[in-house]
């Protein structure tokens, strides 16, 4: 028998899964699995076909390893394999309906951090999943992120690169939160006022060599968004952030999330339902939509920030004015906070002219109806500037350091804490 469960663990040739939805092998009742290497093309044109097929010849094993006996798996090439299932005592239509989609994301997500082994190497596969049951279709399940296949030898280098970067760092996001060896820690950084006071402090997250050593975050993160995979690296960030939430009653935080993870909607089942049963939590979460990288479904994006803005979170957008920030994206986003990017205050004090591009653009956000963030304020220059455009929330070293120390917890016995109480 198979069990389609909420909870999975892939590691090599083997899988278990936690009971669920539970399929018995026979003759009736098809139900019919889809999966396609997403980033196939990338695969081939980087490493060459062969280790593509070893890639789906490894991940149909897999897969044919926790299916019933008597089940088909059939390569439809092209990155696609099949498994064909039959059983009885198959649940109703809208149970599936529920069931399915959930555990193919939990599935593929799975199969994204542990690298598949080949003759190139390891390396991190993107599964989309299909299916259908009793001859009703189900949506696409964990749409690929990535861009398209590039051309020569320089852009197969580069996928390469970015490849190995997520071979060493995507599986460390399978263990535990918390713990210090997961790759990543968190540092703090406050959005103050003019009176000192704090609208929320935004989580900045920093991989961690092998050594324990903080790393720049820019390589690995454009690595990620390259690739199509940041949405799992931005999953992990927002858990930490609602851990934090849960046991800091009060403080505002907000989580960076590329706007590439936006459309990958069932991946974010779990912290959804965490919001949904802890309604106070979900006031105080703000999501800063970082747009390094180009939306790939704005309908799915669009309907994923309803979704969590009518659980009570807040939406910013970050780095305004730069990137793929555009004015489609705030009319279609309607965002809570703007944070103007640190680029127009840079240029700002350089003469009246880009002082005066900096003082429209705090317009134009607020015309919007939104908080206004001025980020990268570092001199008491900037500062004035920011000041004498009126009502604008300021973020930077001048005010605070991105830190380890969460700020919030010194009312906590009177003392700094780098972790929250036990």
């Amino acid at each position: 028998m198979i069990q389609l469960g909420r909870e999975m663990m892939v590691r090599g040739r083997s899988a278990a899964f936690a009971p669920g939805l539970v399929v018995r092998s026979m003759e009736a009742s098809p139900l019919s699995l889809s999966f396609r290497v997403a980033n196939d093309a990338h695969i081939r044109r980087a490493y060459g076909a062969a280790v593509a097929d070893e890639v789906v010849a490894e991940l149909s094993h897999r897969l044919f390893n926790i299916l019933p006996a008597n089940c088909r798996i059939i390569n439809d090439g092209n990155g696609v394999f099949v498994a064909h299932l039959h059983g009885d005592d198959l649940p109703g239509g809208e149970v599936a309906g529920a069931v399915l989609p959930v555990w193919l994301a939990a599935y593929c997500a799975g199969v994204l951090v542990d690298p598949v082994d080949t003759q190139a190497g390891s390396l991190c596969v993107w599964l989309s999943a299909d299916w259908a049951f009793e001859g009703r279709e189900g949506e696409k399940v964990f749409p690929f992120q990535g861009g398209p296949v590039g051309e020569g030898k320089e852009w197969e280098g580069f996928y390469r690169s970015d490849m190995a970067r997520a071979v060493e760092f995507l599986p460390l996001l399978s263990q535990p939160r918390g713990n210090l060896h997961s790759g990543l820690v968190l540092y703090w950084q406050p959005v103050v006022g003019g009176q000192g006071d704090v609208l929320y402090h935004e989580a900045l997250c920093r991989p961690c060599g092998a050594d324990g050593r903080v790393q720049s975050p820019e390589p690995l993160l454009l690595a990620l968004e390259r690739l199509g995979f940041a949405c799992l690296l931005d999953r992990h960030v927002v858990s930490a952030v609602v851990d934090e939430l849960e046991a800091a009653p009060g403080v505002v935080l907000a989580a960076n999330v590329s706007a590439q993870s936006l459309s990958c909607t069932h991946l974010w089942n779990e912290v959804i339902e965490r919001l949904e049963q802890r309604p106070d939590i979900a006031r105080r979460l703000v999501w800063e939509i970082t747009e390094t990288a180009l939306v790939t479904d704005m309908n799915r994006a669009v309907a994923f920030i309803a979704r969590v803005r009518a659980l009570g979170c807040r939406i910013a957008i970050d780095d305004f004015g730069v990137g793929f920030a555009s004015i489609r994206q705030l009319l279609v986003f309607s965002p809570d906070i703007i944070k103007i990017d640190r680029l127009f205050i840079d240029r700002a004090v350089l003469g009246p002219r880009d002082a005066a591009i900096f003082r429209q653009l705090v317009e134009l956000a607020r015309s919007f109806g939104a908080e206004v963030v001025a980020e990268g304020i570092e001199t008491r220059a900037q500062a004035k500037i920011v000041e004498a455009a009126g009502s604008v929330w300021q973020q930077g070293y001048l005010h605070a350091m991105p830190s380890l120390t969460r700020l919030w917890w010194q009312g906590w016995g009177g003392a700094e804490r780098l972790e929250p109480p036990r």
